[in-house]
């Protein structure tokens, strides 16, 4: 999910993870109660947002009432994107389509091989008197 810091792209994020999700109900049937409840938000806030347009004197109230729904769809998006990215694995291309990063291929271990010992000191020679 992308860093939002406006109600704008909340909304926007919102809309596009439900449209990417109304798109592929085949491979996504388990994400119907999070996908419902994030449509629920969203709807709500676009009334909110309307009625900030029409009366800015309650828009105090509406404010707060908007960043409590800013949290609360932020936490169905993460469940719906969390039961997305259980279905479709980690490292599955689809996953950009629903705006969720995609894990690379595993990186490579380095070699644990040990150098060889170093050669022994000959022994000294025994002093010849």
């Amino acid at each position: 999910m992308p860093n939002n810091a406006s109600t704008a792209d909340h909304v926007t994020d919102f809309q596009r993870l439900l449209q990417s999700v109304d798109n592929n109900p085949d491979i996504l049937p388990d994400v119907d109660g999070p996908h419902a409840w994030l449509h629920e938000t969203l709807q709500e806030m676009t009334e909110i947002l309307a009625l900030q347009d029409a009366h800015r004197a309650g828009l105090q109230a509406n404010s707060k009432r908007l960043r409590e729904l800013m949290v609360r769809g932020a936490d169905f998006a993460r469940q719906v994107r969390s039961l997305i990215r259980g279905r479709l694995g980690p490292r599955n291309d689809k996953l950009v389509e629903f705006r969720i990063p995609v894990l690379g291929r595993p990186r490579a271990l380095p070699s644990v091989t040990q150098p060889p010992p170093p050669p022994e000191a000959p022994a000294p020679d025994e002093v010849k008197s």
